[in-house]
């Protein structure tokens, strides 16, 4: 099991920006701290393991705000916000409520999911949005 699948399942998610898979991989989130979310975009690769070995505390806590199922048994969507409050992640759950990825970001809480498939719309709570294709293959399901 990995880094990122444990804390998912303790109800956490790391503080640091970024795509984390359930897989182990990760990506950076540029422009991650803007509540606007217009900047959003992947950057580098992110290793949550070195990340957590310089602090084992860097993570927060991902309460859920908002769920929506996707079409044809492809899985789940959950979003919400973390301890702190300017702090908001999305992420995507397979069929049995597994996480496939999360991403957290300085954005606000993410509090509503609007699916239109292939496309989901998520929004914080200042109603700013970013959506995302579930079939590009940084977000697909494997």
């Amino acid at each position: 099991m990995t880094r990122i699948v444990e804390l998912w399942r303790a109800g956490e998610v790391p503080i640091e920006c970024g795509l984390f898979r359930a897989d182990g991989t990760g990506r950076e989130a540029a422009d991650c701290d803007s509540s606007n979310l217009t900047g959003y975009g992947l950057g580098g690769a992110l290793d949550l393991d070195a990340l957590l070995a310089e602090d084992p505390e860097w993570t927060t806590g991902a309460d859920v705000f908002a769920e929506a199922e996707l079409p044809d048994g492809a899985g789940h969507l959950c979003s919400g916000g973390g301890s702190h409050g300017s702090d908001g992640f999305f992420a995507r759950l397979d069929a049995d409520r597994n996480l496939v990825w999360v991403v957290h970001l300085l954005a606000n809480e993410f509090v509503r999911i609007d699916v239109e498939w292939p496309l989901a719309t998520f929004t914080n709570n200042r109603d700013n949005t970013l959506t995302i294709d579930l079939t590009d293959p940084e977000y697909a399901a494997p």
